[in-house]
C-alpha cells in the first residue's frame, strides 16, 4: 500500500445467503457483536457481520496481524480508526444489503460510501431539503428518467467526503457542492461555513452493478493510484480493474 494510493475491496454478499457465517462472528469483538445484534432484520446483520470481516481480513493481508487482533477507536462522528496498527494506516468500510466495501489508505483521510439506487422512498424530496441550491438546480434540469441516478452520484459523493472528514452530517450537506458537468471527475466547492480546500481533495464515481453507486473521497492534491480487489473474507481475494467497476468519474 504506497503513498497516494488507495485500495478498494469489494465482497458480493449474494454468496453468503444460507450460509455459515460463525466464523465471522468469531472474528468480531464483543462492541461489534452488540452493535450486530442492534439490526432489526436478518439481511442488515448479516451485511454488518460480512462487512466487520471484510475490513479485519482486509487489515490483516496489510499488517501482520491476526483478523481478531484489531482494536477500533470510534470518533466523535462514528468514524472508525485503527487503534492498534504497527503503521498508518486509514480506512473506511460501507455496505448494503447487496455488496459490502472498504478502501484503504497509507495515511491520508479516505472516505466510501456505497447505495442501491432502487429506493421506494422520495429521494428528490431530500435532495430538494437538503442538497446546494445548485446541486438541486441541476439536478431538476435532467430529464425525469434521469433524476433519481443523478441523485445517488450526488449522495454518495458527499457521504464519502463527510465520512473521510470524520464530522459526519454536522458538516450540513448544503455548505458543500459537487459539480458534474466534468466527465474528469467530481469537482467540489464549499461554502463560507467550511474551511476546506477544493485543491486537497481527489473523488471518484463508480457504479459496481447497474443499481449501485459507489463514491470514493481521498485527502490529496495529486490523483490517486486506484487498484481494486473482489474478495471473499478469512478465504481468497484477487485484483480486478477499474474496468470491472464500470468508473463514472
Amino acid at each position: 500500500l504506497g503513498q497516494n494510493e488507495v485500495h478498494i475491496w469489494l465482497c458480493p454478499l449474494a454468496r453468503f445467503k444460507g450460509r455459515d457465517t460463525t466464523h465471522y462472528w468469531e472474528v468480531m469483538s464483543g462492541r461489534e457483536h452488540r452493535r450486530n445484534l442492534r439490526y432489526r432484520f436478518d439481511k442488515d446483520r448479516l451485511a454488518d457481520c460480512v462487512s466487520r470481516a471484510l475490513l479485519r481480513s482486509t487489515l490483516s493481508h496489510y499488517l501482520d496481524m491476526s483478523p481478531e487482533s484489531f482494536e477500533f477507536s470510534i470518533g466523535e462522528h462514528g468514524k472508525p480508526e485503527v487503534a492498534n496498527a504497527p503503521e498508518a494506516i486509514r480506512i473506511n468500510l460501507s455496505h448494503t444489503a447487496h455488496y459490502a466495501t472498504c478502501a484503504l489508505s497509507a495515511g491520508a483521510d479516505v472516505g466510501l460510501d456505497i447505495e442501491c439506487t432502487e429506493r421506494k422512498n422520495d429521494v428528490l424530496a431530500i435532495a430538494d431539503h437538503y442538497f446546494s441550491a445548485q446541486e438541486v438546480d441541476d439536478l431538476f434540469a435532467l430529464p425525469k428518467a434521469q433524476q433519481q441516478d443523478r441523485f445517488f452520484d450526488y449522495w454518495t459523493l458527499k457521504e464519502a467526503y463527510m465520512k473521510a472528514r470524520g464530522e459526519g452530517i454536522s458538516l450540513g450537506l448544503g455548505n458543500f457542492s459537487f459539480n458534474l458537468a466534468s466527465r474528469a471527475q467530481p469537482l467540489i466547492s464549499f461554502g463560507p461555513k467550511l474551511k476546506d480546500d477544493p485543491d486537497n481533495w481527489q473523488f471518484r464515481l463508480f457504479q459496481p452493478a447497474r443499481d449501485h453507486r459507489l463514491a470514493l473521497a481521498f485527502r490529496s492534491n495529486t490523483e490517486p493510484k486506484l487498484r481494486f480487489f473482489k474478495t471473499t473474507p478469512l478465504q481468497d481475494h484477487a485484483e480486478i480493474s477499474a474496468a470491472w467497476c464500470a468508473g463514472l468519474f
